[in-house]
């Protein structure tokens, strides 16, 4: 093949069968060499994201033991709360339920700020100046600072900051969003957690405290409350071939308590409905070996026991 002449005189040379042989070969190495090199970092990214996620849970448990030995009347609370949103998310469309589940759990760390006697009044839903009051609720600032210092947690710390906020914008903060506005999962909070606030105490039923919600209602998306009113009025009860009389220091990770459990004091150390976690069931066998407990406690336990908490959700985080 001749040389071909070109607009302006330049002359090319000739493509010959061995130049484009030499070509497409360069091609391919260069296309190998950036497949090996894509591959590298897919596989560096992997080993970082996993790393990360490792960070993430041992953060999380990290702060769930922390608020379960210095608040536990309140992690209680918290995560009777967690039990009710994971009940909701089953029926309702959630984005990322995973952010609901760690909020449910999470949304009481600042409590561990404040003074014993406030935590304590708070625990048992007692009445609270308007000063208290307003000092629980920035406690939602706390613990949203806390929550937001881990990795990937944005979404969390920011359903923390709104859960005390009114769908018709009252609560805290002051300012701020309202109604559809506020984080989905921050308005299913705020009715399970003025929900769970009106059920603790002495005589008092999940019934009558939905009826104490329903005077304000206008503080809860209605969607949501309609959602939470139909499922949580039916107490979920055990298959009775689960259930089970033990001795205190046989309780193991995965059982679930049937009844509160006090100490002599009458003070709440696990309530109904507690899911035990591997701390909580070593802190029920310390409470055995050092303080009166009842001689058998009922629980329902599956067939298998559970080796990991479960502090935190089944689904994928990344």
């Amino acid at each position: 093949m001749g040389a071909v002449q070109l607009e302006g005189g330049v002359v090319a040379a000739p493509v010959t069968i061995n130049m484009a042989l030499a070509r497409l070969k360069h091609e391919q190495a260069a296309r190998k060499v950036a497949e090996q090199f894509a591959e590298t970092k897919n596989r560096e990214l992997s080993v970082a994201l996993k790393a990360q996620e490792q960070l993430l849970r041992g953060g999380v448990k990290l702060m769930t033991d922390i608020l379960a030995t210095a608040r536990p009347e309140v992690f209680q609370k918290a995560a009777k709360v967690q039990r009710w949103a994971r009940q909701m998310a089953k029926h309702m469309t959630i984005e990322k339920g995973w952010e609901l589940d760690l909020a449910a759990l999470l949304y009481p760390m600042g409590v561990i700020s404040l003074p014993d006697d406030l935590a304590a009044k708070y625990a048992a839903d007692m009445p609270l100046s308007e000063e208290e009051a307003l000092r629980i609720e920035e406690s939602a600032l706390v613990a949203s600072r806390l929550i937001a210092n881990m990795p990937r947690m944005d979404g969390v710390a920011r359903t923390v900051f709104y859960a005390r906020k009114g769908f018709d914008g009252s609560g805290w903060p002051k300012d701020g969003p309202s109604g559809v506005e506020l984080p989905q999962s921050a308005r299913i909070l705020k009715v399970l957690i003025d929900l769970a606030d009106a059920a603790t105490g002495e005589s008092r039923t999940r019934e009558d405290a939905f009826i104490k919600l329903a005077r304000n209602k206008a503080r809860y998306d209605p969607d949501i409350f309609v959602v939470a009113r139909t499922l949580l009025l039916v107490i979920e009860t055990p298959p009775a071939e689960g259930v089970s009389s033990i001795r205190p220091v046989m309780a193991r990770p995965g059982d679930i308590l049937l009844n509160d459990l006090t100490d002599q004091e009458g003070r709440l150390l696990l309530s109904a409905g507690t899911k035990l976690t591997e701390l909580s069931a070593n802190r029920l066998l310390s409470l055995a070996r050092t303080s009166s407990l009842p001689e058998f406690i009922r629980v329902s336990r599956s067939g298998k026991a559970v080796v990991a908490p479960e502090d935190l959700p089944n689904e994928e985080l990344f």
